[in-house]
């Protein structure tokens, strides 16, 4: 009597394996309907909530006349606002880099390099952006296509000083952000398989 062996594969593991995977599914139609995509802020902490307060206390610093005390007051130190950089006078020459021959910088940024520890500079970079995913939910969820809008704004200053009085500023600063990042997975998740499965003759 001869007996026939069969290799199968037990029926409950490819059941269990198919409920799963329809369970998921059901679950992102649903969540199309009341999901939220997720969306990320980077801000630095500072006292000033937009951009055109941060531009109208540096409006206040006058040349040869501001001290570090009145500076202190508008949040432009370190003991007076948070992630403000401190530089020394070489620091300070350092800013314009080696285009500039030294009797070609501002008079404040001269005086300062020849003050030289009787100088020093803050730097003042606020910045506050947005970043939204938006689009359709079940796409982004399962990595077919992501879409994120990109807003806020950023400032940035830099105020010399000798003797604690002003005597050089300088600002840039971008007063409206906004732009967009897209990203397409036409295979989604199954895109990042490609390492994982293995190759034919393995």
């Amino acid at each position: 009597m001869k007996r026939t062996l069969r290799c199968t594969t037990p029926r409950h593991s490819w059941q269990g394996y198919w409920k799963q995977s329809l369970m998921m599914v059901a679950g992102a139609i649903l969540l199309t309907g009341c999901a939220v995509l997720p969306s990320t802020a980077t801000q630095s902490k500072s006292r000033w909530v937009d951009y055109e307060e941060a531009r109208a206390s540096y409006d206040t610093v006058k040349i040869d006349h501001t001290t570090r005390k009145d500076l202190k007051a508008i949040g432009f130190t370190p003991d007076g606002n948070s992630n403000v950089r401190i530089l020394n006078y070489v620091d300070v020459g350092n800013l314009f880099g080696s285009a500039f021959r030294y009797e070609d910088l501002p008079t404040g940024v001269r005086t300062c390099v020849s003050a030289q520890d009787a100088c020093l500079a803050y730097v003042v970079n606020v910045r506050r952006v947005n970043n939204k995913r938006n689009g359709n939910v079940a796409a982004d969820l399962f990595g077919f296509k992501k879409h994120t809008d990109i807003t806020g704004w950023e400032f940035q200053a830099t105020v010399v000083l000798v003797n604690d009085r002003v005597v050089y500023k300088l600002w840039n600063g971008t007063p409206d952000i906004a732009s967009s990042e897209s990203q397409s997975t036409p295979l989604g998740p199954m895109q990042n398989l490609s390492g994982i499965i293995p190759k034919p003759g393995f």
